[in-house]
């Protein structure tokens, strides 16, 4: 009805203009009449021919990777856009300007706005510099755009479903840096190297390190040179690792995860992974973590090459905070397959009694076993009951001094581009 008033007054005022010869009057009716058919189809033609495309520059990288973003609005029609409104859902993991927070918690996520204008048959390109904050796969999307009409008498809105997805590894540190040995309450522990020699391949002399074992010193060449020399043998043609990671971060169940200690066990285990890569092994991956696609925990088959880090390194990035079974017990399901001379490799915050056991029950199997203890400080007093073969290398230390470097980096808002091209 009210539309319809509309009509009545405009066809009034332009025939009382012609009657009267009151040119004023006829202007105001045909204002009248054109904000009449503006609201009545604005919202049927607003959206039409106007397309929304976002793109990445690419869908992996790892945790402080800066990737290019990039937003395209296009107004295929005459009919201008006075004002548009973009709301896009962007990921709480992810950094870029133009955003503000809405939600706590659980579902806090990025509101990433623009507010532009478009004229007829015009294109518009933003690119944003998106900064990697956590791991994990990202969804951007979906998006919500609104617009009016010129008067400010009606508006439209329109949902774009269409999402995309950056997968962000966990990053990765030189191994070297975190194999701060523990020395034990009762001694030196004596280390071993991951690297597994074949003593049957000589290859050479070399000067004697503190780390290698006695076997390996070349006697009859020490007299002879006067100086400790060892022996050095080719690797094996083929090494095995299998890499363990406790997603326990806590004594008790009721203390729940704590996310700092989690994130850092899973910077060891990728940055293990890299140098099981890098060194040639066969290598796979076990972990007591809920993976975000299953209920079931992790585990990824042994396999060797860059294809192989890369699915490693995928589910690394999906793992979740949680835990769903000890991991003492998914050690005894996963090793049963285990090639003999196989290195396990557990990755922990947490030294527990089951672990440290099972971690002996693996050595009586003839597996070499090495730990690295993500957690702060020395490990706890199960540790002490590990053998002197298993080697414990505090790597929260090492870590926890590169932590604030980290967090440094995510400080500072990201570059906007603003590009306008004819269609």
């Amino acid at each position: 009805m009210l539309s319809d008033l509309w009509v009545i007054v405009a066809a009034i005022l332009i025939l009382a203009g012609l009657l009267a010869s009151q040119l004023l009057l006829i202007v105001v009716g045909v204002l009248v009449l054109l904000i009449w058919i503006t609201g009545k189809h604005w919202t049927r033609y607003a959206f039409g021919r106007l397309t929304y495309q976002r793109r990445l520059e690419r869908r992996r990288a790892f945790i402080g990777d800066v990737v290019d973003y990039y937003i395209t609005v296009d107004n295929g029609k005459i009919l201008p856009m006075i004002w548009l409104d973009i709301s896009d859902a962007f990921p709480i993991g992810l950094q870029t300007g133009g955003t503000h927070q809405r939600g706590v918690g659980a579902e806090a996520e990025l509101d990433h706005r623009i507010t532009t204008s478009l004229l007829p048959y015009q294109r518009v390109t933003w690119r944003y510099r998106v900064r990697c904050r956590t791991r994990g796969n990202h969804r951007i999307g979906p998006a919500r755009l609104r617009s009016g009409d010129m008067f400010g008498i009606t508006s439209a809105e329109k949902h774009v479903p269409d999402v995309e997805y950056l997968l962000v590894y966990p990053r990765i540190v030189d191994l070297r840096q975190m194999m701060n040995l523990w020395e034990r309450p009762l001694g030196a522990s004596r280390g071993r190297r991951l690297i597994q020699d074949d003593p049957s391949r000589f290859v050479g002399l070399r000067d004697y390190r503190p780390t290698d074992p006695l076997k390996r010193i070349d006697w009859k060449a020490t007299a002879r040179h006067g100086k400790v020399e060892a022996r050095v043998f080719e690797p094996a043609a083929t090494r095995h690792m299998l890499i363990a990671l406790n997603a326990r971060t806590g004594d008790a169940a009721w203390q729940g995860s704590n996310r700092r200690l989690f994130e850092r066990a899973v910077t060891v285990a990728a940055s293990v992974a890299e140098y099981a890569e890098r060194e040639g092994y066969t290598f796979g991956l076990v972990s007591n973590a809920v993976a975000s696609y299953s209920s079931k925990w992790m585990s990824v088959p042994a396999g060797g090459g860059s294809l192989q880090l890369e699915a490693v390194l995928e589910s690394l990035a999906m793992a979740g905070p949680f835990w769903v079974a000890e991991l003492s017990a998914v050690l005894r399901t996963e090793t049963d397959s285990l090639a003999s001379d196989a290195t396990v490799v557990v990755v922990t915050a947490i030294l527990s009694r089951a672990v440290v056991n099972e971690t002996e029950q693996i050595r009586r199997r003839g597996h070499r076993v090495a730990v690295f203890y993500a957690g702060d400080g020395p490990p706890g007093p199960a540790a002490a009951d590990l053998p002197p073969e298993v080697p414990v290398y505090l790597a929260g230390s090492s870590l926890a001094n590169l932590e604030d470097a980290w967090r440094d980096d995510w400080s500072g808002e990201s570059e906007i581009v603003r590009e306008m091209e004819p269609v």
